[in-house]
């Protein structure tokens, strides 16, 4: 053998002697610093307790309209001369918030008034002649047939003035009508047509807004309905506002559209509301469905759609281990959530800190109800 190789085999060789003797001392000299058997590890806990049911806060969304919200327009017809009602502005009852032109009518109503007048000099000409002939006839110096002829023609221009009287009248109503004034107080929402339109009976002219009185409709499921009374209060909620509405009425057909049934509140007067704003009503519902209150924090996301929690249970030797339980969530409500499942009555379930242990590990519960939480298990 090549001393070169021998001398490379002895350096190997001795290397390998020197990793033993290192190996030998290190586990002679090594300390254990573990212990035989883990310690539990505290956890949150909470008891689980079975109820027959939860209580649901249902939303129904609605809006807020006007007490009374209409078009208005003039009931004759004419050309649009004025119209001193500018959107926004508040009106009082009476106020004149648009005006037709009036020539054509002021004229009628100058001929009418003419008519009139002379339709009653002709009947008091007629009456006197009437009487006089009356006088007259009793000593024969008139017939009966003129005396008869006169007291027809006065009966037919007293007609003839109560006609008159009529056509004076529907022209001065007219000229009225000319003017349109406020029904009542209110806000002017829309200027519809403008100055210088010719406008026909019944055209909208303007869309009046109550400045009070705004109420709430709101439609809700038709079981939700019969089980509503009328004159009751309720909670409604105005953006992040609560408030108390009382119901007025409960309609009884069932919108098409929506397969919900109209419902109508009136909000106190002083709510700083404006009409088109959205608003809920609030309403308990009593859902009869058994299962019990969790943290939301217990739960572990599991397949299918469901979910696990960890529960405390002791094993032979009377140590508490995790173990796991699949349930199903029903409700979720802030930071809780209504389960059911394979969860026993008062058993102990990790409320926190899964992250921290598996199933089978050693654990110590600690009993530690936040105040929503009993507060759940005791309503």
């Amino acid at each position: 053998m090549k001393p070169e190789l021998q001398r490379s085999l002895g350096v190997v060789a001795l290397a390998v002697a020197i990793t033993l003797a290192a190996t030998s001392l290190i586990e002679a000299n090594k300390v254990t610093t573990t212990s035989e058997s883990r310690a539990p590890m505290p956890v949150a806990a909470t008891l689980f307790s079975l109820q027959s049911g939860f209580q649901r806060e249902a939303n129904y969304l609605g809006i807020i309209k006007a007490g009374s919200d209409s078009d208005i327009g003039f009931e004759v017809a004419g050309v649009l001369t004025a119209l001193p009602a500018t959107e926004g502005k508040r009106v009082t009852p009476g106020e004149v918030l648009a005006q037709l032109g009036t020539d054509r009518r002021q004229a009628r109503l100058d001929a009418a008034s003419a008519a009139y007048e002379r339709v009653v000099a002709e009947r008091s000409l007629a009456d006197s002649r009437e009487r006089r002939f009356a006088s007259l006839l009793t000593d024969g110096s008139v017939s009966q047939q003129d005396y008869d002829d006169t007291r027809f023609a006065a009966q037919a221009l007293a007609a003839a003035e109560t006609s008159a009287a009529a056509e004076r009248e529907s022209a001065e109503l007219e000229l009225v009508k000319s003017t349109l004034v406020a029904p009542y107080g209110a806000v002017v929402a829309e200027r519809l047509v403008q100055i210088g339109t010719v406008v026909a009976p019944g055209t909208p002219v303007l869309r009046l807004v109550t400045s009070t009185g705004r109420e709430a409709h709101i439609g809700v499921p038709v079981e939700v309905a019969r089980r509503l009374v009328s004159g009751a209060t309720h909670t409604l909620a105005l953006a992040d506002t609560l408030i108390e509405g009382r119901l007025r009425s409960i309609r009884d057909d069932v919108d098409p559209a929506t397969l919900t049934v109209g419902t109508v509140f009136d909000l106190p007067a002083d709510t700083p509301v404006s009409v088109g704003e959205s608003v809920r009503l609030l309403v308990n519902e009593e859902i009869p469905m058994a299962g019990g209150w969790l943290p939301i924090t217990a739960l572990l996301e599991a397949p299918r759609g469901l979910w696990d929690v960890l529960t405390i249970t002791a094993d032979e030797q009377g140590r508490y281990r995790a173990r796991r339980e699949s349930v199903e969530v029903l409700h979720t409500r802030g930071k809780e959530v209504f389960v059911r499942g394979t969860l026993a009555e008062s058993v102990a379930v990790v409320a926190s800190g899964l992250q921290r242990i598996s199933p089978g590990d050693l654990v110590e519960p600690v009993y530690k109800q936040s105040s929503t939480t009993e507060e759940a298990h005791g309503s």
